[in-house]
């Protein structure tokens, strides 16, 4: 609605609703499984997502002389609400008859969630004759995640650009190699609201807690606090200083972006461990410390042709420097699986970095069994199995030689693109990767362990025999004595890669071979063949080196202290027949 020229006003409102029905039966089995008979099951849920939006804004846009002026205040809202029935039923009456009810135990559950969001946003946006650039921006934001004293949070931000190429003082020499050039700067702060509850800051009860009480030792059930409440909780805020350029050369056929970025993230939200003796039993959320990302991005654009032949290459690469500089008085953060310590954070290190044991061969005869150290994880080593290492030099290997053993954050990104067009026929392919990451290969810890009867890898043939035939891989055993298979650098892996993302090729049929009859109607058709996850190239000898938890994080995100690192199923390669017809 535009109520005066340059100024308008513009609602949007969006709705996005999801219901779904989960169903899952079992039948009753009279063959034991170890557990006992298998009695039949069936469940049945109703998941319940509602996300609703609005935003207002009012744009004030006016030109005068060599000066532009744009200026926007606005309003925006968000609003989620989940909930979920769920009916169980066990030792169905008759399994023909599939209602949770018809059962000789039924058990009903329900599950709520809410979280809202409200933002007051500025922004004014100035032009001087197509030369200096300058915007400021504001926003003030509420968040239901937190106490009213810390619901809300401010975040300017102000950025300026100057075009070089607009100044009569670059030269006509310059202006044959260089289209545009633009340098810029900026200074800014963003807000995270994402809390690991989205009622962190308020006392609540478990009502499945259950008790021993008198001397008949009765079982009851009771309610219970399990998540020690944080009312102090606040927005976790990032500043972020940036400079960089924008340059077009060559008749436009080149383009090129640089920036330096230096990003420092203060009240970290992070899951705190806390004592069990507190009573509590799960991590608490709190305010934490700082954290430090600094890098550089570039990306290039190259565009050309050959007679009919039209071709691009381009390509982007970012860096990311990684530290923790404070983690406000708290020696360190560790966190794992399984009772294991696996990842750790300190100061001056890279956040949830891989903690644990280092190695260093096998130990091949007795001769160097005898000069073995202690080892308080180890009944006593026998030749085959694995040495580790006594890294604070104390004489023995205990739980104080764990150190770092890898790092769980990519040092870099990267991604290029190839495109070719010839008379209607078009191609692309997309590749893209990481690198200076490790990461925990569980695959091959749960396949390489020779414990029990569990299935392994064919790796493990070339396992230690006698002296001199492995210095990687131990001896088989079942009892594991040396507890070889503790969490070591044996199982940490070089996670980089480089993966064939995308190809698709297509074919436009020109307008010229359309009929007049079909031309009332279409104006362009396009058939095309697409393929993703084409090729992963990759040193890593698990499942996928990209789907792992706590291992995959872009430029500026942080992953959870207790994040834990294992194999995942690889990526699908997906292969798309398709079309795409502009009808007038």
């Amino acid at each position: 609605f535009e109520p005066i020229v340059g100024l308008k006003y513009r609602l949007a409102v969006g709705v996005d609703y999801n219901v779904g029905d989960g169903y899952f039966f079992q039948e009753a089995t009279t063959k034991d499984y170890g557990g006992g008979i298998r009695r039949s099951l069936l469940t049945s849920e109703r998941p319940l997502e509602t996300t609703t939006n609005m935003t207002h804004t009012l744009t004030y846009q006016k030109d005068f002389g060599k000066h532009s002026l744009t200026a926007l205040i606005g309003e925006e809202e968000t609003n989620f609400q989940f909930t979920k029935v769920r009916l169980q039923g066990g030792d169905l009456f008759n399994t023909n008859i599939r209602f949770p009810t018809v059962a000789s135990t039924v058990a009903a559950t329900n599950e709520g969630d809410h979280w809202a969001l409200r933002g007051y946003l500025g922004r004014v946006f100035y032009n001087f004759d197509n030369r200096y650039l300058l915007t400021f921006n504001v926003r003030r934001d509420e968040s239901s995640r937190f106490s009213k004293e810390h619901r809300s949070g401010t975040f300017p931000s102000i950025s300026a650009g100057w075009k070089l190429s607009e100044e009569k003082f670059f030269s006509k020499a310059s202006s044959k190699i260089f289209d545009d050039v633009k340098i810029r700067a900026s200074w800014g702060q963003s807000g995270n609201q994402f809390t690991g509850s989205n009622f962190a800051y308020l006392p609540s009860l478990q009502t499945n807690i259950f008790y021993a009480i008198g001397t008949g030792q009765t079982v009851v059930r009771g309610p219970a606090p399990v998540i020690f409440a944080n009312a102090n909780l606040k927005w976790e805020t990032s500043t972020q200083v940036d400079v960089g350029a924008d340059i077009t050369m060559l008749g436009s056929k080149v383009d090129i972006t640089f920036d330096y970025y230096n990003k420092v993230t203060n009240d970290v939200l992070l899951s705190l461990p806390i004592p069990y003796v507190s009573g509590y039993f799960l991590p608490a959320d709190a305010n934490i410390g700082q954290i430090k990302n600094s890098g550089i991005e570039l990306a290039a654009n190259y565009r050309n042709k050959i007679g009919n032949f039209r071709y691009s290459i381009g390509g982007n690469f970012t860096t990311v420097h990684n530290v923790v500089s404070s983690l406000g008085g708290i020696k360190e953060i560790t966190s794992g699986a399984g009772g294991s310590i696996t990842h750790r954070t300190t100061v001056g290190e890279e956040l949830g970095y891989f903690y644990g044991y280092k190695t260093d061969g096998i130990y091949q005869n007795a001769g160097e069994i005898a000069k073995a150290l202690p080892d308080a994880a180890s009944t006593g080593p026998v030749p085959g199995d694995i040495r580790f290492v006594d890294v604070n030099g104390d004489g023995k290997v205990d739980a104080s030689d764990r150190t770092k053993i890898g790092k769980a954050m990519p040092g870099y990104y990267y991604g290029f693109t190839l495109t070719g067009n010839y008379k209607g026929f078009d191609a692309s392919m997309f590749f893209q990767g990481r690198g200076g990451i490790q990461v925990f290969n569980a695959v091959r810890a749960g396949m390489e362990d020779m414990k029990e009867g569990n299935n392994q890898r064919t790796s493990v043939l070339n396992r230690w025999s006698g002296d001199g035939t492995s210095n990687t891989m131990p001896r088989a055993t079942s009892s594991d004595p040396n507890n070889n298979n503790r969490y070591s650098d044996r199982w940490i892996e070089n996670g980089s890669y480089m993966r064939f993302k995308n190809l698709q090729i297509g074919y436009t049929i020109p307008q010229q071979k359309l009929s007049a009859a079909t031309k009332q109607f279409i104006s362009s058709a396009r058939f095309y063949l697409g393929m993703q996850n084409l090729a992963t190239f990759t040193g890593y000898k698990g499942y996928d080196p990209e789907v792992t938890r706590g291992a995959s994080f872009q430029k500026g995100e942080f992953p959870l202290a207790n994040s834990v690192d294992d194999g995942a199923s690889p990526q699908p390669r997906i292969i798309q027949l398709g079309w795409q017809i502009t009808f007038n």
